[in-house]
């Protein structure tokens, strides 16, 4: 049991009308983002011309991360992050970080057995899935560059080639941990599209069968895929699904012979496709829905309403938040120089929000009230509705939600019982403290006189949400995210014990209006 304590209590989250989207500079000077969380509320990437990466937060802006360069990706709650870190022999080798990195030596996943560097680079990662799986680029035992695929559990592997005298890398992997894309070269070093599924090789070609350049992003479940170089010239960008095969999707020239476009990250619904055109200092961010075509960023953000800050110049969109809300990419900034923004494309409206939890009575012992007497096994369902009227008690990691206790019931077979209405009854939710997530409801009355209900449960991988904030969380969890998985009612020392089998968090209205139509 906890006490519930508020004098920490350091500030009030207002809701209001639901705003226009906006634009956020990540104010990191050399910065270059590269990949951006579930709903866009993390992002991360690394420092042009430094040993240096960063992890950025909407509510607590960027900051170094150290100890680690070359961040080239991260898996859908920003934990854990896929980039370098210095083995024991100074070189460069795959590593992975976390929100808590700074309380730690870097994570090593290291190289392939044997692995000979190459200017003191053994392998780098390049993304990771939600389950930590780890892919990216090492050099083998015969110094040959090729693709790898890592699990804390398994090790590390090389993942296999078309050609075993090409060479490879692995770009992206879908969240669920099933599809790694990238490219092999060809006899004559150009790099042809791959993707790799469940460890099986194979070619993307396009609808002439013929090669296209490499895969450079894919969504949740590896059902898209897109990349560089298809088109009657190799220039345009591509994508890719299993239901419309490989298909360009254009380019926007700046006029030079050397122009191409790039499609370097796409939503989980595969309706919205961020990239780059051009060539050089005219390269410019662009974006692809099917009702638009391929589009320049700052005409798809004019016909928003989304200002873009004078002087900056948007080069490229590197990433996009699975639920296609938020683009995150690199540009000049007023200053002329390299630097990271966030593209809202708009707010997620401020609404109650629904908790129910599901679960089984492993033990009761209750002397008194309509629990007492239900026998092991008997199903329960909590169901709670809180505001987004939240205090925070840390910014941008634990925020308290006040519930709405004519709307909460407990139900364990036919009895039920409510909370009581005390001030103290709150849901609370936390990200990244310093690195676990958590959804809280500390001991609280309930109804019947002496009798409480505590609901805590505790993720120490911090890979429940992007943020603290309520509203679209839309997740449901199982017992297997979790450390602590039941939840109690107590009558002083007597108590019935639920062990949960899940809980799901959604918005009143959960509903993710499709602003980009399928094709």
């Amino acid at each position: 049991m906890r006490v519930c304590i508020l004098a920490g209590l350091i500030g009030l989250v207002v809701s209001g009308t639901v705003s226009a989207g906006s634009f956020t500079s990540v104010a990191m000077p050399g910065s270059q983002l590269v990949g951006l969380s579930e709903h866009g509320r993390i992002a991360t990437g690394s420092i042009q011309g430094s040993d240096a990466s960063f992890r950025w937060n909407r509510d607590r802006g960027a900051a170094l991360i150290d100890g680690y360069a070359g961040m080239q990706g991260m898996n859908s709650w920003g934990q854990p992050m896929a980039g370098q870190a210095l083995d024991a022999n100074q070189n460069w080798v795959a590593a992975i970080a976390y929100s808590n990195a700074q309380f730690f030596d870097p994570i090593l996943v290291g190289a392939l057995p044997g692995a000979q560097a190459l200017d003191g680079m053994a392998s780098a990662g390049y993304d990771a899935a939600d389950d930590g799986t780890v892919v990216g680029l090492s050099y083998n035992a015969d110094g040959n560059a090729v693709a790898f695929r890592w699990n804390a559990a398994t090790g590390i592997a090389e993942l296999p080639r078309l050609d075993v005298d090409s060479y490879a890398r692995a770009n992206a992997i879908s969240r669920d941990g099933h599809v790694v894309i990238g490219w092999n070269d060809t006899d004559v070093g150009y790099r042809r599209a791959v993707k790799w599924v469940d460890g099986v090789v194979s070619e993307l070609l396009d609808a002439q069968n013929l090669q296209v350049g490499e895969a450079l992003g894919v969504n949740r479940d590896g059902s898209v895929i897109v990349g560089t170089g298809a088109g009657a010239d190799g220039k345009e960008a591509w994508r890719w699904t299993a239901a419309t095969g490989l298909q360009p999707i254009g380019i926007i020239k700046s006029g030079s012979f050397f122009d191409r476009a790039y499609a370097f990250g796409v939503s989980d619904d595969g309706n919205l496709v961020g990239g780059a055109s051009g060539f050089g200092f005219q390269r410019e961010a662009v974006v692809w829905t099917p009702s638009t075509g391929m589009v320049r960023l700052t005409d798809f953000l004019a016909a928003r309403g989304i200002a873009v800050p004078q002087g900056w110049l948007l080069n490229s969109v590197t990433a996009v938040s699975g639920d296609g809300r938020v683009l995150g990419g690199w540009g000049l900034d007023p200053n002329n120089a390299i630097n990271s923004f966030v593209i809202e494309l708009d707010a997620v409206p401020e609404q109650d929000a629904i908790v129910q939890a599901h679960g089984i009575v492993v033990f009761n012992d209750l002397a008194a009230g309509p629990f007492a007497g239900v026998p092991e096994q008997t199903p329960v369902t909590l169901s709670m509705r809180a505001t987004p009227d939240g205090f925070e008690i840390e910014p941008g990691q634990h925020v308290a939600y006040p519930i709405d206790f004519s709307r909460t019931t407990l139900h364990a077979g036919k009895a039920s019982d409510t909370l009581a209405d005390v001030k103290n009854g709150l849901l609370r939710i936390s990200n990244d403290y310093p690195r676990s997530d958590g959804i809280h409801v500390f001991e609280t009355p309930m109804s019947t006189p002496q009798t409480t209900m505590e609901f805590e449960l505790f993720n120490p991988g911090g890979d429940l949400f992007d943020s603290s904030d309520l509203n679209n969380i839309n997740r449901t969890f199982g017992p297997e995210h979790f450390e602590k998985a039941a939840w109690m009612v107590f009558q002083g020392d007597h108590a019935m014990v639920i062990q949960l089998q899940s809980v799901v968090i959604e918005d009143e209205c959960a509903i993710f209006c499709g602003r980009f139509e399928a094709p």
